[in-house]
């Protein structure tokens, strides 16, 4: 096992024309907009891809003559895809999905769609390209099957050249989500990604066919490397020009250079550039510098192909003596794992909610991301690379054995081969991908089949390293990868001190869990304390697993000797740092800050996300830092106080408790000051300066007014923040976070909605129930509150408030205007936000 691995690259690609002008990934960088209602695709010179979303018919339905030509699909509704038609079902106790599903339906459904001939495609390959379908998923031509995939997160390409009617088509998909739960966690139902059509000459850069690396970069300069496969399907031998562009971000062009490439009838050539960039600007997540190369074949004034690939110029590496270093620089790794669910909306996630979120967990000083535990949509990469926040890419939960009764398990003899070349090949060139995971927490799992996984993506990627998620037991991969197990006390020094030259990441490290304005003052363990219904809470179960566990944890001091909130219902979790599993947060930021062979921490989760829950009515186990609202925890300012340098204070708990006077509350204020002052309706309660700690508490006899924390520097820099005490609600407040979106049916804006009193002070504890309506061109695609036990449609105009707040995801139709959205709830004054869809970007 080598002590350092130390590749130099350059990244990112796809097998899609990319747009650095792209606005807000409204499409997919490189993807036109569906031309046509119809699928008819813009006319081709040599390569033309489009979307193909608009206007499928669907059913829930097993009817299998629905993939005929014929077949009379007119009663069936019309929608836009991507789709989850599960999220659009009821919770439900007994559906089959049960807590790993988030208790939501499944069945079987069918898509269809018109696909017209159009006369340039004479001499022309046709495709199409599904980015993910869940699961089972069956393609059809005219009746005729074509394609087969039960993987639902990896995409697929469906070859139509020579099976197209000159005239009609129809597209007919059955998606077989009948047998639950297929996961550990929600998958959503359909057709859940993208659907694009793709046209090219016979002579073509297969899909996924370049990769760009740099063998060498330095300030002054960088190797750039470019491998294009480049494949002929005509009945003649090609030989021609190959010739390769490079701009950089600002579109300079910055090198160039051309070879000759001869293809045998039939054959794939690997065609290869090497150029050099001087001074280049390094892709890091403070400077996601994004390159352009534009890859041409044939003739200047009429190539038979061009392809352009997006990249950033960078070098990692990674020793126990230095950790990970990028661009030469040493980093700590502050990552989050993600489910790639969308809460509300669902599997079917519109990139704004990708962009919203990023730019949360850039704001909290986060870095990367882990993409739990399996492959995400293609837009994810590409904001990923945009945004600057470096990612860990998952392969698979598992292997052989199966850990839901219907998961990938049953397939994955057959089709891993398949699925782990396309899920390295299809973001290989992407700069945000650091390394590559083949597992988490693996079944069974044993050396040789971990070797045969790491020797095939080295055989497609040498330059990243491999992990796992708990595999410290198997030698094959680069860096050790801990989860639950790394969360015991000394866990991860005591590997080290055994194996002294590996190094170490925290794949799924910490565990905490927390509800946003619920608070306990008392340290909760899950094995010890939670009531839910999980494994390890049964009788004879919870008891002797904490037994065995109680001196290998973390002790975290409770906050007051009697609990200040018993009335706090022990299905939340409190929003102090003080629910967890083994390891509070602030243990797991001071093991990534001091050890340098242990790299930095993935922590379970950044959201929380549907499925994997402890039981009914729960639909999920409160794991995130933000909630399925997209409302930010307690924790997310403990994680900001640390990981962000930008001078920040903040205040827990709220400050309105009707019935507490004089009750001792813990009062806790995350700050990356030096010290801080509390202020109760005026009055100084002392100054504390902060320490190893990484929080500061007070012990506050409750009256009501006004809280406040001061915060000061040297220099004179200063930061507050005030809790008022709110009488009872009298209106609402409503904001946006965004007032322009693309009038394209795809962008997207979140309408946040804060009940207060009559004076404008946040009502923290507030229920009431709001209901939205909205007028022009724009629809609402969920509502949500983040209250993980309210088990009412997402897909819906009504919603309760959970802790005084809620949100409505509102999303463009196809024509620019004025779009408004109302908020109306019985006894409170109303409100309205405005927001504008239009043509372009803002």
């Amino acid at each position: 096992m080598p002590t350092t691995f130390n590749p130099n690259f350059a990244l990112l690609a796809s097998a899609f024309s990319l747009s650095l002008a792209a606005p807000a990934f409204a499409n997919p960088p490189g993807l036109a907009a569906e031309i046509a209602p119809g699928g008819v695709a813009p006319a081709v010179a040599m390569r033309a891809e489009s979307l193909f979303v608009r206007n499928w018919r669907f059913e829930l339905t097993d009817d299998d003559s629905a993939a005929e030509l014929d077949f009379d699909d007119s009663s069936w509704r019309v929608l836009d895809v991507p789709h989850d038609w599960s999220i659009e079902g009821a919770y439900a106790e007994d559906n089959p999905s049960g807590a790993m599903g988030a208790f939501l339906p499944g069945g079987v459904g069918w898509y269809r769609k018109q696909l017209n001939w159009q006369p340039e495609w004479g001499g022309k390959r046709v495709s199409l390209s599904f980015d993910g379908i869940a699961m089972n998923a069956s393609v059809f031509l005219n009746g005729e099957e074509l394609a087969f995939k039960p993987y639902g997160y990896i995409g697929f390409s469906v070859d139509l050249t020579g099976k197209l009617n000159r005239g009609n088509n129809v597209i007919a998909v059955r998606v077989d989500q009948s047998k639950l739960p297929s996961s550990r966690w929600y998958t959503g139902s359909g057709i859940i990604r993208d659907v694009s059509l793709r046209v090219t000459g016979q002579v073509h850069v297969i899909e996924h066919g370049s990769f760009v690396t740099s063998p060498s970069v330095a300030d002054d300069k960088a190797l750039i490397r470019m491998e294009h496969e480049l494949h002929n399907a005509s009945a003649r031998e090609v030989d021609d020009e190959a010739r390769v562009s490079i701009f950089d971000p600002a579109g300079k062009l910055v090198a160039q250079g051309s070879v000759p490439a001869a293809i045998e009838p039939g054959a794939t050539a690997k065609v290869v550039h090497e150029l050099t960039v001087a001074t280049p600007l390094k892709w890091s997540p403070d400077s996601p510098s994004l390159y352009r190369a534009e890859f041409e074949f044939g003739p200047k004034e009429a190539p038979q192909d061009r392809y352009e690939t997006r990249f950033g110029i960078r070098s990692l590496a990674f020793s126990v003596q230095r950790g990970f270093e990028l661009n030469g620089e040493p980093i700590v790794l502050r990552g989050v794992s993600v489910h790639d669910d969308g809460g509300p909306v669902g599997a079917a996630v519109p990139l704004d909610i990708w962009r919203f979120r990023f730019d949360q967990l850039k704001k909290m000083g986060a870095n990367a991301v882990r993409t739990a535990h399996n492959p995400f949509e293609r837009g994810f990469y590409q904001l990923a690379d945009e945004m600057g926040l470096m990612v860990m890419d998952e392969a698979f939960d598992g292997w052989e054995t199966e850990k839901a009764p219907y998961d990938y398990g049953l397939y994955y003899e057959e089709w891993w081969e398949r699925d782990l070349s396309e899920f390295v090949r299809r973001t290989r060139n992407s700069p945000s991908v650091i390394m590559w995971s083949v597992g988490n927490e693996v079944v069974d799992a044993t050396p040789e089949t971990q070797k045969k996984l790491v020797d095939l993506i080295r055989s497609i990627d040498s330059t990243r390293p491999i992990t796992q998620g708990r595999g410290g037991a198997l030698p094959h991969a680069d860096i050790v990868g801990f989860n639950g197990e790394g969360e015991f006390k000394d866990a991860v020094a005591d590997y080290h001190e055994t194996y002294p030259d590996r190094v170490l990441i925290g794949t799924e490290m910490t565990h905490t869990q927390h509800t946003r304005g619920i608070y306990r003052s008392r340290t909760e363990y899950r094995t010890r304390d939670n009531p839910w219904p999980h494994e390890i809470a049964q009788p004879g179960g919870s008891r002797g697993a904490w037994d065995r566990m109680k001196d290998k944890v973390y002790p975290v001091v409770d906050l007051t000797e009697e609990e200040a909130w018993p009335e706090h219902s022990l299905r939340y979790a409190s929003d102090f740092d003080n629910n967890l599993v083994r390891m509070p947060i602030r243990t797991e930021i001071q093991l990534a800050n001091e050890l340098s062979y242990f790299i930095g921490t993935f922590r379970w989760s950044g959201f929380d996300y549907l499925g994997e829950s402890l039981g009914w009515p729960g639909r999920t186990m409160n794991f995130g830092v933000i909630d399925l609202a997209g409302f930010e925890k307690g924790p997310y300012d403990l994680y900001r106080s640390q990981w962000n340098s930008e001078p920040m204070v903040s205040l827990q708990p709220h400050w309105t408790w009707p019935g507490k006077e004089n009750v001792v509350l813990p009062v806790v204020v995350y700050t990356n000051f030096e010290k801080a002052e509390l202020f109760l309706n005026g009055q100084s309660l002392g100054s504390k300066s902060i320490g190893q700690d990484m929080q500061l508490v007070w012990q506050v006899p409750y009256q009501p007014g006004e809280l406040k924390v001061v915060a000061a520097s040297p220099d004179g820099t200063i930061r507050s923040a005030t809790h008022q005490t709110a009488g009872s609600p009298a209106k609402i407040s409503a904001r946006t976070d965004k007032s322009f979106i693309p009038a394209d049916g795809r962008g997207m804006t979140r309408v946040e909605v804060q009940i207060a009193d009559a004076a404008d002070v946040a009502a923290p504890t507030a229920s009431n129930r709001l209901n939205f309506s909205l007028s022009g061109p724009g629809r609402i695609i969920a509502v949500e509150n983040g209250d993980i036990l309210d088990t009412e449609p997402t897909k819906g105009t009504s919603r309760k408030a959970f802790n005084g707040k809620a949100v409505a995801f509102v999303q463009s139709l196809y024509e620019p205007g004025l779009i408004t959205v109302s908020i109306n709830s019985e006894g409170l004054k109303p409100a309205e936000v405005a927001i504008v869809a239009g043509e372009g970007s803002q």
